[in-house]
C-alpha cells in the first residue's frame, strides 16, 4: 500500500523555500509507485508568484482539495488521511498535523536559532535542513529560562545540481561589452550585504573600463516598481560614495528567469568569478549553481556554502590526495547582528553572523584576474566533484529513505491545527 504524503510549502513563489518545496515534490513524484502525494501551496512572505509550475502540480492540488472537501463533509479526522507531512517553512510555522510530521527549513544564517522555535521544532518527528551550518544553527538554540533544546533528530539533505549545458543565448547579456566580468545574484536584504559588495567592487575597479559586475538583483519581488527601486538604490550607493564617475561597468538584471535562462546565465566565458560578501547562507543556491558551472567563487569561509566548496585534490608533484577548499577565501570576523537588522522572533540579539574583511575581498577580486588559469583549474575540479556528490539521483534517494522510515497510519490523531478554509484559499491562490 502506498504511503500518503502531504507536502505543504510555497510551490508557486520565487524564493529559496519555494525551490526547496518543488525539489521535495519532484523527489516524491519520482517514486509514484511508493508514495501518493498531496500538495498544499502556501505563500512565502512577499515573494513574487511564479505560475509556470501550476500545470506541473495541478493534478495533486485538485486531488488534495477533493480529499479535504470529502473529509470535512464526512467528519473524518484530517490527521487520519496522511501517513506523514512535509512542512517547508520557518520553524515558528511548524504544526502538528499527522502522526509523523517532518519540518523542512533553512533555519537561520546566524550562529543560533531563536528560542521561540524550540517548542515547535520538538513537535516534529524529524527536521530536514539543507546544510551542516543550518543543522548546527538549530542545535545551538537554547531556551534562556528553561534550558530546553531541540531534541528532534535533524538530518541534512542538500539541493541537487540542476545546471546542465545550455546552448541557448541569454538575452540579458546581448549588450555586455566588457570582456572580464564578475557575477553576483543577490537581494537588497541586510544579510546579503550588497551595499559593501558594490562599493568595494567599484572602488577596486573604478579605473578599469573592461571590467564589469553582472548583478541579478531584487528587493522584495520582481515587479516593475521593484525594478525602479533597485536601480535607484544602485545609483544612490555609487553617489553616496562618490563613485558615479567610475569606468568599470555595472550590468543590472532584474525580473523572473526561466529554468533555461538560469542555466544560460552561468555559461559564458566572460564570467571570471562568482562573488559574494554575504553575512551568511543557509545553503546559497546561486553560488551552488556557479560551482556546478565550473565558475571560481569568492566568498567568506563560513556558513552553509562550505558544504560544497571543497573537494579531494591530488597534488601533481607528490601524487598525494586530500580534501581542499577550492575557492578564493575571503577573511571575516563573527560578530553580533546590528540592532537595526534584528527581527522579532527570528533574528534576535543573541545571533551573530560574519562580517567580510574589505581588504581581503578586494585582494581576491584582483587575484581572480592575476591567477585566472589556476582558479579556473580549481573550479573545474570542484565542479566535477560537486556535480557527482550532489546529483539528482542521490538527493532523491535521501528523501525516499526518509519516507520509507515513516510507519503507515493505524489510528487517527486528534490534533490538526490548520484551518480548512485557509487550506482551500492556499490551493486556489487566494492569500489576501
Amino acid at each position: 500500500m502506498k504511503k500518503k504524503v502531504l507536502l505543504i510549502g510555497p510551490l508557486f513563489n520565487i524564493s529559496g523555500y519555494s525551490d526547496h518545496a518543488r525539489l521535495i515534490a519532484d523527489a516524491l513524484y519520482s517514486r509514484s509507485d511508493l508514495f501518493d502525494v498531496y500538495l498544499l501551496s502556501t505563500q512565502w512572505a512577499q515573494a513574487s508568484s511564479d505560475s509556470s509550475y501550476v500545470d506541473k502540480y495541478v493534478e495533486s492540488l485538485v486531488k488534495t482539495q477533493t480529499l479535504l472537501e470529502e473529509s470535512q463533509k464526512n467528519g473524518t479526522p484530517l490527521g487520519q488521511l496522511f501517513d506523514c507531512s512535509f512542512q517547508v517553512r520557518p520553524p515558528n510555522e511548524f504544526e502538528q498535523i499527522t502522526n509523523y510530521d517532518i519540518g523542512v527549513t533553512a533555519a537561520l544564517e546566524t550562529t543560533a536559532a531563536p528560542q521561540e522555535w524550540i517548542t515547535q521544532c520538538n513537535m516534529m518527528r524529524k527536521i530536514l535542513v539543507v546544510s551542516n551550518h543550518a543543522k548546527q544553527n538549530l542545535k545551538n538554540a537554547r531556551h534562556s529560562q528553561t534550558g530546553e533544546v531541540i531534541n528532534t533528530p535533524i538530518e541534512v539533505i542538500p539541493f541537487y545540481n540542476t545546471i546542465t549545458e545550455s546552448t541557448e543565448p541569454f538575452a540579458a547579456y546581448d549588450n555586455i561589452k566588457t570582456s572580464t566580468n564578475f557575477l553576483t545574484i543577490s537581494q537588497l536584504a541586510p544579510r546579503k550585504n550588497f551595499y559593501n559588495l558594490l562599493k568595494w567592487f567599484v572602488e577596486e575597479f573604478k579605473n578599469d573600463e573592461d571590467v564589469g559586475l553582472i548583478v541579478k538583483l531584487h528587493h522584495m519581488n520582481n515587479c516593475t516598481m521593484d525594478f525602479y527601486h533597485v536601480r535607484d538604490k544602485i545609483k544612490s550607493i555609487l553617489h553616496e560614495n562618490n563613485l558615479q564617475d567610475k569606468k568599470c561597468k555595472i550590468h543590472f538584471i532584474h525580473g523572473s528567469l526561466s529554468e533555461q535562462e538560469i542555466k544560460s546565465m552561468y555559461q559564458k566565458d566572460f564570467i571570471k568569478a562568482y562573488v559574494t560578501t554575504t553575512h551568511g547562507e543557509g545553503f546559497g543556491v546561486p553560488m551552488f549553481n556557479a560551482v556546478c558551472s565550473d565558475i571560481p567563487v569568492v566568498a567568506p569561509s563560513w556558513s552553509g556554502h562550505m558544504d560544497y566548496l571543497s573537494a579531494p585534490f591530488t597534488n601533481e608533484t607528490s601524487g598525494k590526495s586530500k580534501v581542499k577548499n577550492l575557492f578564493l577565501k575571503t577573511k571575516y570576523e563573527i560578530g553580533p547582528v546590528k540592532e537595526k537588522h534584528l527581527m522579532h522572533g527570528l533574528i534576535t540579539k543573541e545571533c551573530n553572523w560574519c562580517y567580510v574583511d574589505e581588504s581581503s575581498f578586494k585582494k581576491n577580486l584582483r587575484s581572480v584576474l592575476s591567477g585566472e588559469k589556476l582558479h579556473q583549474k580549481n573550479a573545474k575540479v570542484l565542479g566535477k566533484h560537486i556535480r557527482e556528490k550532489f546529483s539528482k539521483e542521490k538527493v532523491f534517494q535521501m528523501y525516499e529513505d526518509v519516507v520509507s522510515q515513516v510507519p503507515q497510519t493505524t489510528q487517527p490523531i486528534q490534533t490538526f491545527n490548520i484551518e480548512v478554509d485557509k487550506m482551500f484559499d492556499a490551493i486556489s491562490g487566494n492569500n489576501s
